[in-house]
């Protein structure tokens, strides 16, 4: 299989979509730091005296950028994988002997690299120019190093399951588009999971100005009627836990409180897609 490894590397730095992948993510790094270098630069005041350091600092930033790489890994991985199917590549490789599992694991491995590679690159970036423009207050070194290590790990099970997709899809656009897809359905359920789980389970005590009265009125403490309980609770907080996509939120808003558990839960995705993958891929037919 190192053989196979070893093509498949040679391969990716000569891959047209891998390179724009390391593009968008250096660049949109470059982007995010630069517009809120200049931001802070033209309204200091204001972000001095009236909001905390991370809206200003690269603190509030630093794995923002990765939810966005996350779009960008389903294209770079269909295209890569595919080209092997348009190409016959793939065939090639069985005629002169390898195994259907070995070319799929060395697939696996190389785009787990390369997907990884556009994370620790955006990452570098954030924490070195983005320090040294914008500076950092707020999060610790023992704090970044677990972000980091959870953000690995959710891509790592992400690009398990669209390499599982792309090896059984032949078609290069097929493979992207069903991947994305399915990213943008993840993300848009992890938004709106996220927003009924964290609905305060009671108003607290307030006060409001009555327009026909022409006063202020006190409005005691109620139950919030969209608060979750029960087994909808539970349900919707499994969903959530689950998907790689909401480990990524989670990230961006800088939580460390579940990664255990979402590490669990990766760990599940990366071993399940990879031995259905590999289970399916010896059964394809590949004429």
């Amino acid at each position: 299989m190192n053989k196979l490894i070893s093509a498949n590397f040679a391969r990716l730095f000569k891959n047209g979509a891998f390179i724009l992948y390391m593009i968008f993510s250096g660049g949109l790094s470059l982007f995010m730091i630069f517009m809120r270098y200049a931001d802070y630069r033209e309204n200091m005041e204001y972000y001095d005296n009236y909001l905390d350091p991370e809206y200003h600092t690269i603190d509030g930033i630093a794995f923002v950028g990765l939810v966005y790489i996350l779009f960008a890994v389903p294209v770079f991985v269909g295209n890569f994988v595919c080209t092997e199917y348009s190409d016959g590549t793939i065939r090639n490789k069985l005629i002169v002997g390898h195994k259907r599992t070995d070319i799929y694991l060395a697939n696996l491995i190389v785009c787990t690299v390369g997907a990884l590679m556009g994370v620790i690159l955006n990452l570098l970036i954030n924490f070195t120019l983005g320090t040294a423009l914008c500076g950092l207050e707020i999060l610790t070194v023992s704090k970044i190093l677990k972000l980091t290590l959870f953000s690995v790990i959710a891509f790592t099970s992400l690009t398990a399951a669209i390499v599982m997709v792309s090896m059984l899809v032949k078609s290069k656009a097929g493979a992207s588009v069903t991947t994305l897809i399915a990213t943008f359905i993840m993300f848009f359920m992890t938004i709106s999971l996220n927003n009924s789980l964290t609905q305060p389970e009671y108003y607290e005590n307030g006060a409001y100005y009555d327009t026909e009265t022409q006063q202020i009125k006190e409005m005691p403490r109620q139950k919030n009627p969209d608060y979750l309980t029960g087994t909808k609770r539970k349900v919707y907080q499994t969903i959530y836990d689950v998907m790689p996509v909401s480990h990524m939120y989670e990230s961006a808003m800088l939580s460390t409180e579940n990664v255990g558990k979402f590490a669990g839960y990766d760990g599940i995705i990366l071993v399940v897609t990879t031995a259905l993958g590999i289970i399916l891929f010896r059964r394809k037919d590949l004429k």
